[in-house]
């Protein structure tokens, strides 16, 4: 199926409705649960959060939160994909060079990897490098993430599967395989990573709870406005 198409299938009205399960393309098209041998024993993957210093976070939001607020809601939106990530069963990993982010993720049950600097995709790599087995790399800003929208994920990756959540703008919020990857966050980043991935299996994950992040006022307005997101309403005061 061509990256264009796919595209249009998670565009507009796609992401307003009921949750959408897992879509299988190109090869590896059984269904995900069927183990005629009874229930298979799946590695635990990694969770990789890369995350920057709270205090310099979210500044497209500046002319509507102050600085403060700012670092709350990034530092309350982390926590969220951290406790998700581990209440769903998958080892957590954040990356980052700030202290503060590093003491959270230590108290919060999450270990530390040092980010390399050079931007997200450095920060990425040096993720799935302290990792054996199955990962998943996910942004820290998914405040509608929840465990029914990971549930699978170690079948998916078990298989030899990579696993793949677009924004709604055309980027990545969630990429999972195993081994090395070479990424390419940015503008278009979904196709990027599409055609990264080549001619392997790869499953879409089409989801409200996977493509909605928070970089613009806009955005929180409509996370705050689903029943899943409505803790985020006292930023929004």
């Amino acid at each position: 199926m061509p990256a264009a198409t796919i595209f249009e299938m998670i565009s507009g009205s796609a992401l307003l409705g009921p949750r959408v399960a897992m879509i299988f393309v190109r090869r590896g098209t059984s269904p995900l649960y069927r183990c005629p041998l009874g229930w298979p024993i799946f590695m635990d993957p990694t969770a990789i959060i890369p995350v920057k210093s709270f205090t310099t976070a979210k500044e497209r939001l500046s002319d509507h939160l102050s600085s403060a607020r700012r670092a709350d809601l990034a530092r309350a939106t982390a926590l969220h994909v951290i406790h998700v990530t581990i209440d769903s069963g998958f080892n957590t990993i954040v990356v980052t060079d700030d202290s503060e982010v590093a003491d959270l993720a230590h108290r919060h049950g999450a270990r530390h990897v040092p980010d390399p600097g050079n931007g997200l995709n450095a920060a990425a790599e040096a993720g799935i490098a302290a990792v054996e087995g199955p990962w998943v790399v996910l942004h820290a800003d998914l405040p509608l993430l929840d465990r029914p929208a990971l549930r699978g994920t170690s079948q998916v990756l078990d298989r030899g599967h990579h696993l793949i959540a677009p924004s709604r703008d055309g980027g990545t919020n969630l990429l999972g395989g195993k081994g090395d990857f070479h990424f390419s966050y940015g503008p278009a980043s979904f196709h990027q990573h599409l055609g990264l991935i080549g001619r392997d299996p790869v499953t879409i994950l089409i989801d409200a709870a996977t493509a909605t992040e928070v970089d613009t006022i806009e955005d929180l307005i409509a996370a705050a406005n689903r029943p899943e997101g409505a803790w985020l309403l006292p930023f929004l005061s």
